[in-house]
């Protein structure tokens, strides 16, 4: 079965190019680490005035190697690059785009109170957002203003939170055609008030966590088979149009969609440091324990500089086993690990394990 999953996918992966395909599969920074934040730290200062920090860890050569990593071994299994990115518990910052962007990455996605909070304020939830990738720390440092090009731009769509969290938590108690129905009624109660008009609907969820907390419908199938029914009875009408985001923004006529380029995508002036957990990044830092770990993490960061050890092409491949260079490319290797989010997760009050914290 499990080795059926990459073809599978490799077989129904949407294609930009062609229009052909079921599924737009994007990826996440290889190592899943919560990218603003080994970028600086310090962009928590904006989404956690009020939580003391620990000392700024800023490496975004780091973020660079992470988000390149992903694209390297996502081309590696399909055969081309990915034109989207999750970013890991959809978080975002200003500066972290041009890494995106730089990597070829067009597209990425965050929380609703993500765009609320980001500028201008309190924008409506019903298309894509273009932002500038231009660092603003940067942005004047050529003497003049800087006139932004297309490759500048990136697109952020942002979930529709209530929607998909009723797939996550509401609907366990549901019956599956009940659910199914009450959620393709939702979807249609977003639709535009004008024929001209259309309104993209993002529902974004961690998709394996939901269904064995399903009780009356046993992991979700009922309500899946039912949804997918529903959706392509609606789709007849065009009532309701599935899409991914790449197809949403070139536009497709075989299926209906028409384009969406970027530079007519409504503008915004900055984009909110943040995930999709409270807008911040406070499941990560800011507690005693959780900024006890930074300190571990810049410390063993500022070693393997000190030592010497060339930061290695985030794009090539490996060197051969068990030679000096090998070693030195998985000292790096380790360094990336240790940044990955989900050893933060644990720390501090906010979480609990299972098992408590000690294994991590």
């Amino acid at each position: 079965v499990m080795a059926n999953v990459i073809p599978i996918h490799r077989e129904l992966r949407y294609d930009p190019d062609t229009r052909r395909g079921q599924l737009e599969i994007i990826t996440t920074p290889y190592y899943h680490p919560i990218l603003p934040l080994i970028y600086d730290s310090d962009l928590a200062k904006t989404c956690q005035p009020k939580d003391n920090l620990p000392a700024r860890f800023t490496y975004p050569q780091d973020a660079h190697a992470q988000v390149a990593k992903a694209v390297k071994m996502y081309r590696e299994i399909f055969g081309a690059a990915p034109t989207g990115m999750w970013p890991g518990e959809g978080s975002v910052a200003q500066p972290v785009l041009e890494v995106f962007r730089s990597n070829g990455i067009q597209w990425s996605a965050s929380d609703v109170k993500v765009l609320t909070n980001s500028g201008p304020p309190n924008q409506p939830n019903i298309s894509p957002y273009r932002f500038s990738t231009v660092n603003p720390a940067s942005a004047g440092a050529a003497g003049g203003p800087l006139k932004e090009q297309p490759g500048m731009w990136m697109a952020l769509v942002f979930r529709d939170t209530e929607l998909s969290d009723r797939i996550g938590f509401k609907y366990q108690a549901y019956k599956g055609e009940e659910a199914a129905e009450d959620f393709v009624q939702t979807i249609l109660s977003r639709a535009p008030k004008s024929d001209d008009d259309d309104v993209l609907v993002t529902v974004i969820l961690d998709g394996e966590n939901a269904w064995e907390w399903y009780r009356q419908d046993m992991d979700g199938k009922e309500f899946l088979n039912a949804f997918y029914r529903k959706l392509t009875t609606l789709y007849s009408t065009k009532q309701i149009i599935t899409t991914s985001t790449s197809d949403y923004l070139s536009g497709n006529s075989g299926r209906g969609i028409k384009p969406h380029p970027m530079e007519l995508l409504p503008k915004m002036e900055s984009l909110w440091p943040g995930s999709w957990i409270n807008a911040n990044f406070d499941t990560w830092i800011g507690e005693p324990e959780e900024n006890r770990a930074w300190e571990y993490l810049l410390r063993a960061r500022m070693d393997l500089e000190r030592s010497g050890i060339p930061q290695p092409d985030p794009s090539a491949d490996a060197p051969g086993s068990r030679t000096k260079a090998w070693y030195a490319y998985f000292a790096w290797e380790e360094m990336y690990a240790a940044e990955g989010s989900d050893w933060f997760w644990w720390y501090g009050y906010d979480q609990s394990a299972p098992a408590g914290d000690k294994p991590f």
